[in-house]
């Protein structure tokens, strides 16, 4: 599956986009647990979009689909 990273989160995982192997009944939180420390900041501060779709973490992810991690944004 192909992971997108924006904003501070791309900077911090060196990379705008990953591919990874996933297994059935990964959730995105058991795949966003695996860059939790990389990322700094937990879970609840990010929110995530699959296919296009805001997704919750218990969101069950499939071989093909597209994952973006949207870091928390500030603005004015």
């Amino acid at each position: 599956m192909r992971v997108l990273f924006f904003s501070f989160a791309a900077e911090r995982m060196n990379a705008r986009e990953l591919t990874v192997p996933i297994r059935d009944g990964t959730t995105v939180r058991e795949l966003f647990a695996a860059w939790r420390e990389r990322l700094g900041a937990p879970e609840d501060r990010f929110v995530f979009a699959v296919n296009e779709v805001w997704a919750p973490p218990e969101t069950v992810l499939r071989d093909g689909d597209v994952l973006a991690v949207i870091p928390p944004v500030s603005g004015g």
